[in-house]
C-alpha cells in the first residue's frame, strides 16, 4: 500500500506537529488518547505496519505477528489499541494490543474465511470493550461488539 500523505497532530496551543514515520513512503494518523499519545500507520516497501508516537515524539512501530499488513485505529487511555490485520490470503483480523505490547487477535465466531472476509476492529473504550464488524461465509457484514462481561 503506497501512502503519499503525512500525518499530524494539532497541539494544545493550535500549533500543528508534522509526523512521518523515518523510511516510510507516507504517513497516516488514526487516533490519539486522552494523554497525547498518538497512533496511526504507515507505508514502505514491505507494506502497512502500525507505530505509536509518545508525547516526547518518540516513535515506536510495530506488526502483528505473520500480518501481511497491520491497520491500528484507535488507542484508549490505558494505551491498549485496536484495529485489524489482513493475512497473507487477504483475510481480516482483529487485534488488540496492550500497553505491553503483547497482541491478541480477535476472530468473530461466524467471520468467513476467503478472501474480503472476517473481522475489523475500529473503536475500544476505556472499559476495552471494542467495536467493529465482521464479514461471513456469504460476504454479509454484520456489527460487532466485543466486551469482556
Amino acid at each position: 500500500m503506497l501512502f503519499l500523505q503525512h500525518g499530524f497532530v494539532r497541539n494544545p496551543d493550535g500549533s500543528i506537529t508534522k509526523i512521518d514515520v523515518v523510511g516510510a513512503s507516507g504517513t497516516n494518523t488514526t487516533g490519539i488518547n486522552a494523554a497525547g499519545t498518538v497512533l496511526g500507520l504507515y507505508g514502505d516497501a514491505a507494506g502497512t505496519h502500525g507505530f505509536i508516537r509518545a508525547t516526547n515524539g518518540n516513535i515506536t512501530t510495530f506488526d502483528v505477528p505473520g500480518a501481511a499488513s497491520t491497520l491500528p485505529f484507535n488507542i484508549n487511555s490505558q494505551g491498549t489499541i485496536t484495529g485489524f490485520y489482513a493475512d497473507s490470503n487477504g483475510v481480516t483480523h482483529g487485534f488488540l494490543r496492550s500497553a505491553n505490547g503483547t497482541i491478541t487477535t480477535i476472530d468473530a465466531p461466524n467471520a468467513g474465511t476467503s478472501p474480503g472476509q472476517g473481522t475489523v476492529i475500529f473503536a475500544i473504550n476505556q472499559a476495552e470493550a471494542l467495536a467493529g464488524y465482521y464479514v461471513d461465509n456469504n460476504g454479509v457484514n454484520h456489527g460487532l461488539l466485543v466486551t469482556s462481561e
